[in-house]
């Protein structure tokens, strides 16, 4: 991949490095969670290598592939969107039934 970072210009480096800051993938995030800080960089990396090279396009595809990071991320979500698509497992039901009568 080093070979792939030397064909980035220092401008268009600078660029994914401020897009990734931008939505909280920074150094402080790198210290607490150098995993999903790294998730971040690959992906925004790969979409620029990939011809998204608008800040405004790096930055949207990060926000819906991986969400803001820091304070306003959201570490847990709701499996209803599961459920919309595939129903309510039996037991849930079974609880629906028992309150609602």
């Amino acid at each position: 991949m080093s070979s792939t970072v030397d064909n980035i210009s220092p401008a268009n480096l600078e660029m994914i490095r401020s897009v990734l800051e931008d939505a909280g993938y920074d150094a402080c995030l790198l210290l607490e969670d150098q995993r999903l800080f790294n998730t971040a960089s690959l992906l925004v990396t790969k979409l620029f290598l990939a011809g998204v090279d608008s800040r405004s396009g790096l930055a949207a595809k990060l926000e819906f592939q991986l969400g803001k990071a820091g304070k306003h991320r959201q570490l847990g979500t709701s499996s209803l969107s599961r459920y919309a698509i595939q129903g309510l497992p039996l037991e849930l039901q079974s609880q629906g039934r028992e309150n609602a009568g």
